[in-house]
């Protein structure tokens, strides 16, 4: 491996974790960091002084442009968007992860698409991978002042729809083990005392297999989905299986039917309780995981 070859390859995992926070979607950010790639082979190493400043800087504005026809298709895109799954193969085994990672969250990835494109690099570069704003002004080609004001507005907007306090994993694992043996076992009774009153069910079909097309609001609602769906559906003929697998920076479900998958289930945790629940059922975005159910 030559020595260019060598530094991109240093700087991958953070080029692919700044491109997938920006754009949401995989193929997308590997397209991204391809094309950073591209630039950076054909580049005169004589001339580049700071390597990582240089990869990052380039990585973040292809990333904005692509943000920007992104957001366009989003807005043709059939009900509920969801961001693709984030796979950290260091938690393939439930049981080896300790923390939260909130940086790759949903809720967060959803936060974030209500930004403009310069307001989620300045976020990013200096609330998840600690940017001064000096240098998050180099990137962006703006002053630092207008960096600071763009991040504040950023953090303003991202608290807003965050949830206020933390979960454990421990916590995550105990409300959606309670979550699915209350729903299979069609008591919406103790289903709604799991979740807020005014929680909300994101649900990402994209167009191809049946789900709610629009977001689902309030505990009474959304228990009764959930008890239509894997108790009066699936309990009787006993096909449902949920197998726990890491996504999002969360504990989450695989729930398989028949031996196929069919939803990959996160939730967000708010005071003890949940507060979203969101269901990727896109079968284009379900690809990152097995398919079949495992052994």
């Amino acid at each position: 491996m030559d020595e260019m070859s060598r530094i991109f390859e240093e700087h991958r995992r953070l080029l692919e974790g700044i491109a997938y926070r920006m754009l949401g979607t995989l193929a997308d950010a590997q397209d991204v960091v391809q094309d950073t790639w591209l630039k950076w082979s054909r580049a005169d190493a004589r001339e580049i002084r700071e390597p990582r400043a240089w990869l990052v800087t380039v990585c973040s504005r292809l990333a904005m442009d692509v943000m920007k026809s992104a957001r366009r298709q989003r807005e043709t895109y059939y009900g509920t968007w969801l961001p693709e799954p984030f796979l950290d193969e260091r938690a393939a085994n439930p049981a080896e992860q300790t923390h939260i990672d909130d940086t790759v969250s949903t809720a967060l990835m959803l936060a974030l698409e209500k930004l403009s494109p310069a307001e989620r690099a300045a976020f990013l570069l200096h609330e998840v991978f600690a940017y001064r704003f000096e240098e998050i002004a180099a990137i962006l080609d703006k002053s630092e002042a207008a960096c600071r004001k763009l991040a504040s507005r950023a953090r303003m907007a991202v608290r807003a729809a965050k949830p206020r306090f933390e979960a454990s994993p421990e916590e995550h694992h105990r409300l959606l083990d309670a979550f699915f043996k209350a729903a299979y076992a069609g008591d919406a009774e103790h289903l709604k005392t799991l979740l807020v009153e005014s929680v909300e069910l994101h649900a990402d079909g994209g167009g191809k297999v049946e789900t709610v097309a629009t977001v689902l609001r309030g505990s009474e609602a959304v228990a009764q989905f959930f008890v239509r769906v894997l108790h009066e559906r699936l309990a009787g003929r006993g096909e449902a299986k949920i197998v726990t697998r890491w996504f999002n920076g969360v504990p989450g479900a695989l729930v398989y039917e028949s031996g196929a998958l069919v939803t990959a289930l996160s939730v967000a945790i708010d005071a003890g309780a949940i507060h979203r629940i969101y269901a990727l059922r896109n079968p284009d975005k379900l690809a990152a995981f097995p398919n079949a159910l495992p052994e």
